[in-house]
């Protein structure tokens, strides 16, 4: 259901995928993150920190914006 939010959500207002970002923490998270054209691991488990394009270890959800 997450991933296929994430293509909804684009969909809707007319992102391209190329343009979306996921992020997560669970093994349940990892198909939103590969549907997103970039996958976040937020205080993630070894498997998804793995897995996920980048991973955001410590702070709050604005370390995203240094990301970007």
């Amino acid at each position: 259901v997450k991933a296929e939010t994430v293509v909804s959500l684009a969909k809707e207002y007319n992102i391209e995928l190329s343009q979306t970002i996921a992020m997560g923490d669970g093994a349940n998270d990892l198909v939103m993150m590969a549907a997103a054209q970039l996958g976040v691991a937020f205080h993630a488990k070894p498997l998804v920190r793995k897995q996920a394009d980048v991973s955001v270890k410590k702070g709050g959800l604005d370390q995203l914006l240094y990301l970007l």
